[in-house]
């Protein structure tokens, strides 16, 4: 469900895991990375040491063979290894006998150096071997690399060297240019060549098999610790993308729960008004389009106050919420049971065939709610009057549907009760009352009737008295006091509304005044704004005429909506409000979480304040959800940086966890009821010069 209404938390989930993904892919690409270039850095510098290693045996090669053609070579006993050399026969000294007849021979350096080459290849496995282009001997005639690196000798190039198998084993195989020297003139001279030309190369076979042991080794331990580092980044990915995981989560359970609590009765966990509302809508919507007809059921539970009276209200909850279990097993899945507040609840059926559907309905409710109800040991009987109206017959909107229903209902408790009625036009002329009621509302404008009452609001933090929420009372002389509840909703729906808002602002801005000349600055004012009145035409306008002809009111003045401004986005609602912002003015939102969902307005729409309800603050300390509740529109509020006031606090414990919660403003009982403006001027006076002890 909460996907469903929230697809933003799709959206930072499915980015969540690509950027975990694209994450772990750089990591295992720069993990990879490093591996080769490790890898490929011990393979070069294995063959440097090995072309070192050549070099240093090249270099000292050249050395003896220096030496010894600086001396003309060694004469040495004639033996099997040693016997005299054809390629020197054309030296007149070749062979000499000393004075004891001992037969000598000159072994010129090339021999010596390709005999201690040979030794050298049997003690060290390091091969040596001198070639050339025109050789001498013909066992020195180069293979087809070397003729290569030969030629390439003569063009200027100085070395070369290639990995190779000799004997199927690995080598570094390395050869240099032999330059003729002064020294080499005495036994090559006859072959053509001269001081400083290219004679030919001397070769170095290094083998390789230790050196790749070492380089394996290490790249076995580069292998097992780039492993390491790569898996404890993939675990730190994984544990930040899980923790990420948690708080979208977590987001999304609390703006969930805030949304449940904004659209469903906390109670009985049905629909509650806002929802029925908007169900109701979208069904009639889907009956106009395909020409079905709908019925609606408003249920009130009959004598329900008896049961609060006599069993207690913990009793009467635990039967509200079994009689909304009965309901529910009363109606199809595609139906919509809703609590309306109190003991009514609503029934929308969609696709009725006719007026025997609801009436099959109406009877299978009374039937199932005249069962006796068993809640902890208490008995309580109970029954229900139905009203119903059907769609399109007794109306085309939900407004309309929703009173000619109610009507229907009364209809049926004043027959009795426990029974069900449907709807006759006949029943509105009987609603004579509601008439008389608007008629003196009238009156009472035209005869200044009203008054307003002041409820103080305090910060929470130490109790100083900050403002105040102008609430209106109507005492007619011929009706007696008339509770808002009775008289508000009447003048929303004739329209009064917008005349009685005018009157509540204006005589508020003058008590302020006075307030203010007598030295008693009250620092922030609230007003309650209909919907009605801030729909109206010229709203805006005429609000900031009153500002500029009483700049006394600048940056003090609140207007107090409802969620339900917010649903009326084609009348740009945020542009209304974001005028009178900018002329000072604050909004709160009233009775947050009861009405309509209402996350999405507050990131929307320029708003200061949120009320939270007295209903959640009601059993803040007895009730673990509620505080909770609390505690998340708080929090919440904060982080989108708004303030907060609790209302309908009346026990100093309640007051308690609204500090501790870090409520910013509280107003209620507990520190004073709405009170008329002179009482309210005594008030002031007490506590705009001392503060309130803290509790």
């Amino acid at each position: 469900m909460v996907n469903r209404l929230f697809p933003n938390f799709q959206n930072d989930e499915r980015r969540l895991h690509i950027q975990m993904w694209i994450v772990l892919g750089v990591w295992t690409l720069l993990i990879l990375f490093l591996l080769l270039w490790l890898l490929r850095n011990e393979d070069t510098e294995m063959l440097e040491l090995a072309r070192q290693e050549a070099v240093a045996n090249f270099n000292k090669d050249q050395a003896f063979r220096v030496w010894a053609t600086k001396h003309g070579g060694i004469y040495v006993p004639v033996s099997e290894h040693t016997q005299p050399s054809p390629y020197l026969s054309h030296i007149s000294e070749r062979d000499l006998v000393t004075s004891s007849g001992r037969r000598l021979t000159l072994m010129n350096p090339a021999f010596m150096l390709r005999q201690m080459m040979d030794d050298y290849n049997e003690l060290y496995g390091v091969k040596g071997r001198i070639t050339s282009l025109n050789p001498l001997n013909p066992e020195n005639a180069p293979d087809e690399w070397e003729r290569e690196a030969l030629k390439a000798f003569e063009l200027g190039e100085v070395e070369r060297f290639e990995v190779t198998e000799i004997n199927e084993a690995p080598f570094l195989r390395l050869i240099r240019p032999m330059v003729t020297t002064e020294g080499c003139l005495k036994c090559h001279g006859h072959q053509g060549f001269t001081k400083g030309s290219i004679r030919g190369g001397v070769g170095v076979s290094v083998p390789l098999a230790g050196y790749l042991s070492v380089t394996n080794s290490r790249k076995r331990n580069f292998l097992v610790a780039l492993s390491m580092i790569w898996g404890v980044g993939v675990v730190g990915v994984w544990l930040i993308g899980k923790r990420s995981q948690q708080r979208i989560q977590e987001r999304k359970n609390y703006e969930g729960q805030i949304w449940h609590q904004a659209n469903f009765d906390s109670l009985t966990g049905l629909s509650n008004r806002s929802l029925f509302m908007d169900r109701l809508d979208r069904a009639l919507a889907y009956a106009r389009r395909h020409e079905h007809k709908l019925a609606l059921l408003f249920i009130d539970l009959d004598r329900f106050k008896d049961v609060n009276d006599t069993l207690g209200h913990a009793v009467g909850d635990l039967l509200l919420q079994e009689a909304a279990k009965r309901l529910q097993g009363c109606v199809r899945d595609m139906d919509t049971v809703s609590r309306l507040g109190g003991d009514e609840f609503t029934i929308i059926l969609p696709e009725v065939v006719d007026g025997m559907s609801a009436t099959m309905v109406a009877g299978t409710i009374l039937t199932s709610l005249s069962r006796p109800f068993e809640m902890d040991g208490q008995e309580a009987q109970l029954s229900a009057s139905i009203g119903i109206t059907i769609f399109p017959h007794d109306g085309e909107n939900p407004g309309m549907l929703l009173q000619n229903a109610d009507t229907a209902m009364y209809r049926a408790k004043a027959e009795g009760r426990n029974t069900f009625r449907y709807f006759t036009w006949e029943m509105n002329k009987e609603a004579g009352g509601r008439v008389t009621l608007e008629a003196a509302l009238r009156r009472a404008l035209k005869r200044d009737e009203f008054e307003l009452h002041y409820q103080p609001i305090l910060t929470a933090s130490d109790g100083n008295l900050i403002g105040a929420e102008a609430l209106i009372r109507w005492e007619s002389p011929e009706l007696g006091l008339i509770g808002p509840n009775e008289f508000i909703p009447l003048a929303e729906e004739s329209g009064l509304i917008v005349p009685i808002g005018d009157w509540v602002l204006k005589k508020a801005a003058a008590d302020l005044a006075k307030w203010d000349h007598a030295g008693l600055v009250l620092q922030k004012l609230s007003v309650n704004v209909s919907i009605v009145q801030f729909q109206m035409k010229g709203f805006t306008r005429k609000i900031l005429d009153i500002l500029n002809n009483q700049p006394h009111l600048a940056s003090r003045l609140f207007f107090e909506i409802t969620e339900s401004v917010f649903m009326d986005e084609h009348r740009e609602p945020g542009a209304r409000l974001g005028k009178l912002r900018e002329q000072g003015i604050g909004i709160a939102i009233d009775d947050f979480g009861t009405g309509y969902s209402s996350l999405s307005y507050l990131k929307r729409f320029p708003v200061d304040k949120i009320k939270i309800d007295r209903s959640f603050v009601r059993d803040v300390t007895s009730d673990p959800e509620d505080a909770a509740l609390c505690e998340a529109i708080i929090a919440m509020a904060h982080h989108l940086g708004l303030e907060v006031v609790a209302e309908g606090v009346e026990t100093d414990q309640q007051w308690q966890f609204l500090r501790d919660s870090g409520c910013d403003y509280a107003q209620g009982y507990l520190f004073g009821r709405p009170m008329p403006f002179d009482r309210f001027t005594d008030y002031l006076k007490q506590n705009l010069t001392m503060d309130r002890a803290v509790v």
